[in-house]
């Protein structure tokens, strides 16, 4: 059963729907035991009230639920946009919210979605599991991860972008332009498995094309104090070019190069993953390793869409995009002094 309703509620405490309803509207006249038992009930049950008043949940509500970090980054909106485009073709309507990068917010949603009676989500989850991720699984409710994943949560389908072709694409192209030491800003704070696979992703290309000394890894958070202490640190380490596994980390830290008067493309090489608008208005355009947006999107859409339609349980099925590496002209030659 997908839903726990009021009914099996009622059934187990042993008292009646109309009871149920009213103790947990604080209405009636039940004695402490009875209101103690139904609380109990609920608690054990994991009954979710159903904010449109349905008792009985339809055999498809036509609604999906989408959840992602931040609307505001542009990866996220553009993501989002694809996948409720298709949805809408397909004649879902969807529920969207955002985690704002936190676990309790994340799952304070998907108690939302949960009493709007949704036939599935498509979640980019915040880290490890936590009681919303897993509420949504006990329920046998079809979820999709799409960008990140859980780790542990092999039992839920995920599509996500496959970091290695990307920045094996890019860090060789560095070395072809004569950069020898490339700085790498990682993002650990976001406890994203994907961003970390990003990191390790470079160490290992970047290790083998440049050379263990060719290779400088940082990490920062969203405040400006860490981005600029990470950018200090990379140019005392003299790296002539820098790979951000994390755009908002880009896009911060471009602007203070430009503080320092340091020009991307000219004086220092900038690359980043994810291919927003913003970086293809800054001049020089910034170089990206896209994720395939539209078509991660499109692929988690198909997938859940497969989960819901389907009579019984699907194994659960990963799938990896490539990466693609898009060279502009925040990529240059090596300045002559920072070649060794």
């Amino acid at each position: 059963m997908a839903f726990v309703t009021i009914r099996d509620v009622a059934q187990k405490a042993g008292v009646s729907i109309t009871a149920v309803s009213q103790i947990l509207h604080g209405k009636g006249r039940f004695s402490n035991e009875t209101k103690e038992l139904v609380r109990r009930t609920v608690d054990e049950l994991g009954y979710v009230p159903d904010s449109r008043a349905q008792g009985i949940r339809l055999a498809e509500s036509k609604t999906v639920g989408l959840l992602v970090p931040d609307i505001r980054n542009p990866f996220f909106a553009d993501l989002v946009s694809s996948m409720e485009k298709m949805l809408y073709e397909k004649g879902y309507s969807t529920l969207i919210g955002t985690s704002a990068e936190d676990v309790e917010r994340q799952d304070a949603f998907i108690t939302t979605l949960l009493g709007q009676r949704i036939d599935g989500a498509i979640v980019v989850p915040e880290g490890a599991e936590s009681p919303g991720i897993r509420s949504i699984i006990d329920r046998d409710l079809p979820l999709v991860f799409v960008d990140r994943t859980v780790e542990g949560l092999d039992t839920v389908p995920s599509v996500v972008s496959d970091p290695y072709p990307g920045i094996e694409s890019a860090v060789e192209t560095l070395s072809q332009l004569g950069h020898r030491r490339v700085g790498f800003v990682s993002h650990s704070s976001l406890e994203s498995v994907s961003v970390n696979e990003r990191e390790v992703a470079f160490r290992a290309i970047a290790g083998r094309v440049l050379g263990e000394d060719g290779v400088a890894v940082v990490d920062c958070d969203n405040t400006f104090r860490s981005r600029k202490d990470a950018l200090m640190e990379l140019l005392s380490e003299g790296v002539s070019a820098i790979l951000f596994a994390y755009s908002p980390d880009a896009i911060a830290i471009i602007g203070l190069l430009h503080d320092r008067n340091m020009d991307p493309g000219t004086d220092i090489s900038v690359v980043s993953f994810d291919d927003i608008d913003a970086f293809r208005l800054m001049t020089p355009r910034v170089a990206i390793i896209s994720q395939q947006t539209a078509d991660m999107g499109r692929q988690g859409v198909e997938m859940l869409l497969s989960r819901i339609g389907a009579k019984r349980r699907r194994r659960a099925e990963h799938r990896r995009i490539p990466t693609v590496f898009v060279q502009r002209g925040s990529v240059g030659v090596a300045p002559p002094e920072r070649r060794m």
